[in-house]
This record gives structure tokens, sequence and C-alpha cells, in this order.
């Protein structure tokens, strides 16, 4: 079976591992797959599946397990600065020059918004995860799987009266076809609608959904579309080599976010993000999440003379399978036990090495999966996985044991949203610590959403707290009732912090842009830029900032140019 095979198909499973710790005497583990190295100490590895491998989380580490991940939804210019400087009597900044790359449900290649005054295609290509045995552009860099359509096959497509012939790649969804509008939609005069760089050029990825078997292990109903960290992963890789091909800038969006893997910016895909410190002009825009007020993070600080903490969650009626994330900070160790809604009893399972339980409860009908890893691989805390199946509607108890210390803090936190039933959660949420997967990455500029119009912060976004190596969100943008393209040739409105990191990834373009036109400032790193924008924000004098609602205030290019000539930064270093 070749490696494409394997991706694709639901007998393989799918892991991510630190490449350099593949030793001698390990081969037999990845020997009957196949080994994708994506950075110097990272790789995707895909083997037959083994029944119940990953449960034992001491054997498959749970940070090697692929993460599911959600869409991030539910007179903007002027606010952020881009009118300003998108004025051709001013710095008429476009994005030319620059790539704007997005990972999300693809794009509808056939809107206007996306071709040059000619009528040509900007999209330079399109590699769609989902079609398969297609011939990709030789133009473009090969994809690891599924096929990629070069600008040549995408012009040849719109010059067609069957485009989907040509290249058969649709958006289904309309959430990338969305955000690429307004991180690089042209302009529309009809509906008064102009992107932020309307001059990029556009490189999109379609994500395919996940495998079922990840959707088991998670309890993601079928029927709800899922994502999986190594098609991220893969997809951004492809971007990178795309944009060295083409010897251009970068800027990236991911529409998605996560609630699995814990919030301390420690994930695979979040590591990843973080390799390109070393390139310069280079840039990772990521949403916050929507999970702020959705109640699904409960934090826990125990007192010395406590010896035991409950948790009440509410569980909702046809609620089929539900999981948890117990991270405990170390030094202390936790054990569980749960009660549930008929008065089921689990006693404190003991914190053993590799323990895992089984228990199958008589009166609520249920059966409870609990698994330990003492010293999670990365985080070195303590990580319990907790499985709910066929769990009774009502409130469940989770009673939180911790041995002698002062240090007796703990979170806990459910899947995303879209994969519970809306009356799933905890009584007693904490809304800190919400920011999803990949938002705790160093390196990626992580934006959260306010209403423009009445200058409100949205009210379901993810908001930080003291996990993760510094505050989180970065920077605020527009993402309330924010018009864009929607399919078939129409416009819509859209909600979320997926939108306000659309923003940040067209204004990512522009600054590229003024980069390279400017270059005898010397070019850019990630951190440089990120920074750039932090003080060049827009802060309210009553609030204190780093601010985990609010980041470093909202984001706005103008004033970042405006510091350029003021401070008069000296030359660096020319190309």
């Amino acid at each position: 079976m070749t490696c494409e095979e394997m991706i694709y198909s639901d007998a393989y499973m799918d892991f991510m591992f630190n490449y350099l710790e593949v030793i001698e005497g390990v081969e037999e583990f990845y020997r009957n797959g196949c080994v994708n190295e994506m950075a110097e100490d990272i790789a995707i590895i895909h083997i037959p599946y083994v029944e119940d491998v990953m449960n034992n989380l001491e054997t498959i580490p749970y940070s090697f397990i692929p993460k599911l991940f959600g869409l991030m939804d539910s007179s903007n210019m002027e606010v952020t600065g881009v009118k300003q400087v998108q004025n051709p009597n001013s710095t008429n900044l476009t994005g030319r020059n620059v790539i704007v790359g997005l990972v999300d449900t693809g794009i509808d290649y056939t809107n206007p918004l996306f071709r040059d005054a000619d009528g040509n295609s900007r999209i330079g290509v399109i590699w769609d995860q989902t079609v398969r045995n297609r011939d990709s552009g030789s133009e473009v860099p090969p994809p690891y799987y599924g096929t990629a359509f070069s600008m040549r096959q995408i012009d040849e497509a719109l010059q067609s009266s069957e485009p989907y012939e040509v290249v058969p790649s649709q958006d289904q969804d309309g959430h990338g076809t969305f955000m690429a509008g307004i991180a690089a939609g042209g302009i529309s005069r009809d509906v008064d609608f102009t992107g932020i760089a309307t001059e990029a050029e556009l490189a999109v990825v379609k994500l395919k959904e996940t495998k079922p078997y990840l959707k088991r292990f998670f309890g993601v109903p079928d029927d709800v579309p899922a994502y999986q960290e190594t098609d991220i992963i893969y997809a951004v890789d492809y971007l990178l080599k795309y944009a060295g091909q083409k010897r251009r800038p970068i800027s990236i969006f991911i529409g998605l976010g996560s609630g699995n893997g814990g919030r301390a910016g420690l994930t695979f895909l979040e590591r990843y993000l973080n390799t390109i410190r070393e390139n310069a002009a280079r840039t990772v825009s990521v949403p916050a999440g929507n999970e702020g007020n959705e109640r699904l993070h409960y934090f826990g600080e125990m007192q010395e003379y406590v010896d035991m903490e409950q948790v009440e969650l509410n569980v909702a009626e046809r609620q089929e399978v539900l999981t948890m994330e117990f991270w405990g900070n170390a030094p202390t160790t936790f054990a569980i036990g749960l009660i549930s809604p008929q008065g089921d009893q689990i006693e404190r399972i003991p914190p053993r090495f590799g323990e895992e339980e089984l228990v199958w409860l008589p009166v609520a009908k249920s059966t409870v999966y609990v698994a330990y890893q003492l010293t999670e691989t990365y985080s070195g805390d303590e990580f319990i996985f907790i499985r709910l199946v066929n769990p009774t509607p009502g409130i469940w108890r989770i009673l939180v044991y911790a041995d002698e210390g002062k240090q007796r803090t703990f979170n806990i936190w459910m899947p995303l949203r879209q994969f519970l039933r809306p009356e799933t959660y905890f009584l007693r949420a904490d809304p800190d610590n919400t920011i999803t997967v990949p938002g705790n990455a160093e390196l990626a500029n992580t934006m959260t959403a306010y209403n423009h119009l009445n200058g409100s912060i949205y009210a379901n976004a993810g908001r930080g707290g003291k996990l993760g190596l510094r505050i989180k969100p970065d920077l605020t943008a527009p993402g309330v009732n924010i018009t864009g393209p929607g399919l078939r040739n129409t416009y819509v409105t859209g909600t979320g912090t997926s939108v306000a990191a659309a923003h940040s990834a067209g204004m990512m373009a522009l600054f590229l842009q003024w980069n390279i036109e400017n270059y005898n400032l010397g070019l850019f790193y990630p951190k440089q830029i990120q920074n750039f924008f932090i003080k060049g924000a827009i802060r309210d004098p009553e609030l204190e900032y780093p601010n985990r609602i609010w980041g470093y205030g909202i984001m706005n290019i103008e004033r970042v140019l405006n510091n350029f000539r003021v401070t008069g930064f000296p030359p660096s270093y020319p190309i």
C-alpha cells in the first residue's frame, strides 16, 4: 500500500512524533507504515490500525494522537487602518507580490473577487486533499496526497463552460471562501465590498475530513465535520514549500481550532508553527476560538486542608459519548473517581504508570473509561483521559483527589461545543484558559474578535490565562456581523474569531508587501512582526495590558507603519 493510500485509509492510524526519538530497536513500530518528516525533529507516521492501541497513554502518549479541529465561526476596513494604507496616494498597499495562504474548507475559485483586472485567477494553487487520482499541475510542488491544481489549470477551468470538470475542487461549506474574501478578496463596487490584500496571490488548502477511528476515540458524532491535526500540519508545510518555490513572502491563515491537547502551546501543530521563527517574511494568523462562554472549562485549586474536590457537570440528553481531558499541574499527583446521576460510584482510581480502568455502571447503564499518563510527554504535567459512553442525562460528579502539597491546581476541558450537545457543560465553569489550539503557539498571531460598530468584545471569544509561554490572545480585530462572500456569488455575514484572524492575515500580507518594498530596513522575522503590531495596537486607557480578553489591543496597520516613520528605524541589510 502506498503512503497516500495509508493517509486516506481508516485501516491505518496517524501519529505525530519527534523524529529524533526513533532509536535502534523501535523501528518495528513503524516498519509497515510510512513516515514523513515535517521539520527538523517533527514527523508524521501512518501505521496499520491496532485495536485499543491508543488506550494505553504510556505506550502511545496522548500528544502523539492527532487532535480534532472544528471551524471557528458562529466599515471594518477603517478601524483597522486598512483603508488608509490601501489609499493610492498614501502607501498604496494591496498585497502585491505576497502570498496569502489559507487552510480551511477550500475556495469558490469562480468568484470574481479572486480574479485580477484582466479576469485571470489570483489563486496560485489549490491543494484539495479530498480530490484523488487527478494530475497535479507541474508548476506547483507535488502534494503529499490528493491533488494540487495550478493557476494555469484554474484559468483553464474559468474559460470552460463546465469549470468543475477541469478543476473539481469546490468549497461546499463556504467558510473558506468567506475567510479568503476578507483576507484577500478583491473589490466589488456593486455591494461596496473590499477585501484587505486585494492584489495578493492566494494559495489554498482544502482539508479532508478526519478518519472515522479518531471520531470514535474523541466521541465526535459521525455527521459533524471534524478535521485532524496531521492534515493541518501537512497543509502548512505545503504552503511554506509553495512560497519557497515562488520566493515570495507568505501570510498564512488557519481557520480552525481544537479543544483537545491542553492549552500550553505544546501540541505538535503549535510546536510546528513555532519552527517558522527561523525564516523571515512568514506569518501565521489563527483564531482564539469561540469557547469563552460555552462552559466547557473547569479550573480547580485545592487548599492544603482539602482532601477531595467535586466537579459537577450536566450531561445532556442524547450525549452518546463524552470525553474530557484532566490536566493536573506538577508536582501534585491527582486521582479521580466518578458518581453518576443515579448514584453509581467509582471509587478513587489509583494513579499508576500506564493505569487504565474500564467500568460498567449497571444502574446508569453507562461505561466509564479512565486512562492515566502520570507525566505528559511535553508539559510534564499529569494527564487523565476520561470517556463516558452512553452517559445517562443529569448531573455527574468527578471526584478529584490530590496528594500533599501547596500548589494543587488542575484544569478539565471538554471538546469543542460543535462536537457536543448544547446542554452539556460544567456547572461551575471558568471562562479563562479557553483559547483553542493552536492559539497558544508562541509565534502564531492569535486573534480575538470584537464588534467594531459598538466597541464591545465578542461574548463567545476564547480568553487567555496563566498557561502557555505568553499572554494570549495577541490582538483584537473586527469579527461580529462582518460581510463577506458566500457561495454562488452571494454575500453573507459572519461572526467569530476566525473572521478576526482573517483580518490579521490580510493586514500581515500588507505589512509583508511594505517590508519588501522597504527592504533597506531589513527583512523582518515573525517575532519582530508580531511585536510591531503589538506596539501599534489601539489600547483603552481604562484597561490593563496585556489583557486576557483583549490581548494587547485592537490591531491597526496604519499605526504600525506610522511608528516606523516616527522612530526612523536605521537601515539593516539589503536583500
